[in-house]
This record gives structure tokens, sequence and C-alpha cells, in this order.
């Protein structure tokens, strides 16, 4: 059996190049000072071989392409998510493949950036490896690649080239253009239906980019929510959860009906924009991430504008629920709430409120990615005043009796870890949400 024949390129070079025989040697040193000029002139995140590229140059791409292989039937890619110093983990990776031939087998691998992202902290390589990859035909519409063939440090994606050009990503992207565009859908429906709303800038972040949230249902109700995702950028998956959330929330269904006639929602699909758009994860950043930052003085403005919404709610004892989305670990194979830390010693009404909330979310949080049961808790945080810092924590601590305020926590590495299983918990969340309300509402007639 013959061993396929592949042209083979290493490096950072987006430029394409013919090979050919040079019969003279003056031939050869002008292709080998061609060549060099053009390794220079190129970017350093994309490479060449043949025909096909890749390029992470977009808006949330993440990758630096190691080594393409090729031959007319099939392809090898490595590549690494981008280092971004200071920006928090190297786990996020999202690129376009371009020059591909439709049929063509690529073996896609992914190997995890080893580079330290902070001081000397290196990232384990689980994080960037998920057992599926996300593949899309226009950036849009996104599915599972197969289960990924791994190693200590890679993930190889075995796919079969649909088009000549496709995305290839860690999970299903929701960027800013995301968010824009749901804001104005959702806003569209309720004006539609003379439904008060109101869309809104949270607050412009470090980088001028817009924090984008909207208000709807009751102003002068007498309850209100907050509901917020992305405050790590790489978890993905939580701006999903968020997208279903809001859709049933604003939907014509009799109990999203009912919440609007008596609760204000308050909503935001991503808090750290910056680092979404930038292609970086976001945990962990210098000198702190948007989950750390829940301080006096909070470094980030969409922090502190949040902080300054949420304090007015609870001074006008109208805050119920407080829900911050995110994405746990590899391991984690089933959705879980971070409850209270002093859960044991909250008072018998209150957690009376946080038992039921679970309870309900188990009825309603359900098929594959189904609810755990029992609330979990952050005591991985090192210290007392940094756990003081979790949005959670800093909401919990002031909110009192009068309100839940919860981390929900989404798998990402399951089959059901899509687009569709993400939005099918937000559901799962908002019909919660008004159940718990309701009964909370009858209680205290």
């Amino acid at each position: 059996m013959n061993t396929p024949a592949f042209s083979r390129y290493t490096g950072q070079s987006s430029c394409s190049r013919r090979s050919g025989r040079a019969g003279q040697n003056n031939w050869s040193v002008l292709l080998i000072a061609g060549t060099l000029i053009m390794l220079f002139a190129c970017s350093a995140s994309d490479l060449v071989a043949a025909e096909i590229t890749v390029t992470s140059k977009f808006l949330g791409g993440s990758g630096d392409v190691l080594e393409i292989e090729q031959n007319d039937d099939a392809a090898r890619v490595v590549i690494t998510p981008s280092s971004q110093i200071d920006r928090g983990w190297p786990c996020w990776w999202y690129v376009r493949i371009d020059g591909a031939k439709a049929g063509q087998k690529i073996a896609f691998t992914v190997q995890s950036n080893n580079l330290p992202f902070r001081g000397t902290q290196k990232l384990a390589a689980n994080w960037s490896t998920p057992q599926r990859a996300a593949i899309s035909l226009d950036g849009v519409s996104w599915a599972h690649t197969d289960t990924a063939t791994t190693t200590p440090q890679t993930a190889t994606y075995n796919i079969i080239a649909p088009q000549a050009s496709f995305w290839v990503a860690w999970g299903p992207p929701f960027l800013s253009a995301h968010a824009e565009s749901l804001l104005s859908e959702i806003a569209a429906t309720l004006t539609a239906e003379n439904e008060p709303n109101k869309r809104f800038e949270l607050a412009r972040s470090r980088e001028n980019r817009p924090v984008h949230a909207i208000r709807f249902g009751n102003p002068q109700a007498a309850n209100s929510i907050w509901v917020q995702a992305r405050q790590h950028a790489w978890e993905t998956g939580s701006s999903w959860v968020a997208d279903g959330f809001v859709q049933w929330a604003a939907s014509d269904d009799p109990l999203a009906v009912q919440l609007r006639s008596t609760t204000e929602v308050f909503f935001v699909p991503i808090m750290d924009v910056d680092n979404v758009d930038r292609g970086a994860g976001g945990k962990d950043s210098a000198p702190r991430d948007h989950n750390r930052d829940w301080a006096d003085r909070p470094i980030y403005p969409e922090v502190l504008a949040a902080q300054n919404q949420i304090k007015k709610q609870i001074d006008d004892g109208r805050l119920r629920v407080y829900i911050d989305l995110h994405n746990p670990a590899p391991g984690d194979h089933e959705p879980f709430y971070f409850g209270p830390l002093d859960y044991a010693q909250l008072t018998p009404g209150l957690r009376q409120k946080y038992d039921r909330f679970l309870e309900l979310s188990t009825q309603f949080i359900r098929g594959p990615l189904a609810i755990h049961p029992r609330y979990r808790f952050a005591t991985y945080v090192p210290t007392a005043e940094e756990q003081k810092r979790v949005s959670r924590n800093w909401v919990g601590d002031r909110i009192g009796d009068q309100g839940v305020s919860l981390t929900l926590e989404t798998a990402w590495n399951t089959p059901a870890s899509t687009v569709d299983g993400y939005r099918e918990v937000g559901r799962g969340l908002a019909t919660t949400i008004t159940k718990y309300l309701i009964e909370m509402n009858q209680a205290d007639r």
C-alpha cells in the first residue's frame, strides 16, 4: 500500500507558495530569499499549505496554526488556542478553514496551549479539548463533530470537509453581534404586542464596547429578576442558555405572559464583551476577572453598573431572583447550581426558598441536561475575601431573606451541549423562575 504523498508546511505563513526544481544555484537563492520575505510579511496566526488556509482573523476568533499537511484526498491541520497574556485562560479557539475540497478528509488537531497565561500559571489541557467540536457551514448554524481521538495534550476531530470554506470552534460562538441581534428581536416581539420593554446600555467596557441589556415586563411590579451571562468569556454555552431563557420569557406561552405581568426582567447576555470579541478566555484575567470583581471598587464599568442597578432593586424590596450563568469543568456532565456557602446557617424561611427553587428546577430543567438535584458550593475559592467578590455571594450577602441568588453552571462537554441543548436549559430555568415567583406571591398574600 502506497503512503499518501503530503505537501507539508510548518510555521506561521499565510501566503501561498509554489515549490519547484531549480536547475541553477542563482534560482535556488532567489527562491529561498523570496520564501523568507513571504514568511516575514505574513501573519503570525495563519498558515497555508497548497490550497488550504486557516485563519482566526475575525471577531471572536482564536487559534495559532502549528502545522498543515495535505494531499488531494486528505489533510492534517494542527492549531493551538491563541495566547493573550493576562487575558485569561487560553482554552477558547475558533477558526475558519478555506480552500478545502468538498469530501476531503481533514484530521483537525487541537494542541493545548502550554504557555503561561498569567505569571507562571498554565492551563490543563482538557479545558481546550472538548470531546466534540462545533462545526458550521455559514458561521451561524452549528453542529457537533464526531467524538475526538485524544492524547493527554491533544484532541483530533476527523472531519469530512462539507465545502471549500467552513468554521470549526471549541463550542458554538456567541459574540456581541449575537447579543445585539437577540435583543433587537426580543424588543421587536414585545413592542409588536404593545408590551413595555427598554433596551439599554448597561455600561461601556474598558475598551469602549457597549454592554447590551434589556428590561421588560411590568415596571411597576413588586418583583424583579436579574439574569446575566458570560462573566467568563470562554463560557459561550452560558449565553446560549441565556438565549433560551429570554426567548421563552418574551414568548406567548401563558406562563411567560404571567411572568411579564407580575415581574420586571433585567437581562444581560454578555458581561465580558471585551474578551468575548477578542477571542480571549477571560477567566483569571489580570488583575482579576469579572466574577472576582464584585468589590467596593470594581475595575470593570459593567460590573459597577450591574451592582448599582441590583443594589437599587434590593433597596426597593423588589429583587426576588438573581442568576449568574456559567459553564463548569470538563468533567461535569450535568448542570448544577452553586448555592450559598452558608446554606446550613440560613434562616428557616430563606432556606425553604432555596430548597423550593431547587425542587422546581428538577421538575423543569430536564432531558439530557437535567439539573443536579443538590446544591454545590464554591469551596475552591481560596480566601474569604475573594469569596465576597464572587457575584453570587455579593448579591446573596445583600438580598437577605427577600430572594435567592444562584450561579447556574451548564455542562459543556456532553453530546447534548449544543445550541438547542443549552436553549432547553434556559427555557427550563425561565419556567422554574416563573413557577417559583407564583408560589412566593401566593405565600405573601
